[in-house]
């Protein structure tokens, strides 16, 4: 028997889900870290691993260098995500470890974009008549909220990127390593 749900319940059904959805690609929007990969050898294909390594400094073990790996986060992200986003990288190209080779922070300015519909969607400047200098009709300062208190114009803040810049390796077979015996 089906449930005896209102049409009302089932449109607020409908809209919950929707709003969840918008909600998620919003969000799956907002935390973003561009990597690039360079392939050394497209011709050498690894099978995926499950365990990558991160390492400060090259091993003094043998190994063969795989791919450089380039990932790029946003403004205030920091260097946890970018080795995140490196090592599954890594793990697709079948390495074992990735290295550091540095960490590259440059401040990105505030900038300031059009945007129309962020100070008052409905009730834009221009509809507003002109008003004189000590006119307050409703006992506010005319400049309380700034010079331009509905202006289309918004600042994106500004902070610094981080880039980091990694090396993917992987170990050479343990009957490599040790020459053969005479």
């Amino acid at each position: 028997m089906r449930s005896a749900l209102s049409i009302y319940d089932m449109r607020l059904t409908g809209k919950l889900r929707f709003a969840c959805t918008l909600l998620a690609a919003a969000l799956a929007g907002c935390a973003s870290v561009t990597t690039r990969v360079t392939v050394f050898d497209p011709a050498q294909q690894y099978a995926p691993t499950q365990n990558i390594a991160i390492l400060l400094e090259l091993p003094p073990q043998p190994h063969s260098k795989i791919a450089l790996i380039e990932a790029q986060g946003t403004v205030g992200g920091g260097e946890a995500e970018l080795y995140e986003e490196a090592r599954r990288k890594a793990q697709a190209l079948g390495a074992d470890a990735i290295v550091r080779l540095e960490v590259i922070s440059v401040y990105q300015p505030p900038v300031r974009v059009y945007d129309p519909w962020y100070g008052h969607p409905f009730y834009p400047r221009y509809r507003y008549p002109y008003r004189p200098f000590g006119y307050h009709p409703f006992g506010y300062h005319p400049f309380a909220y700034g010079p331009f208190p509905y202006s289309e114009y918004r600042w994106v803040a500004g902070g610094d990127v981080k880039t980091l810049k990694a090396v993917a390796i992987k170990y050479a077979p343990d009957d490599a390593a040790t020459p053969p015996a005479r």
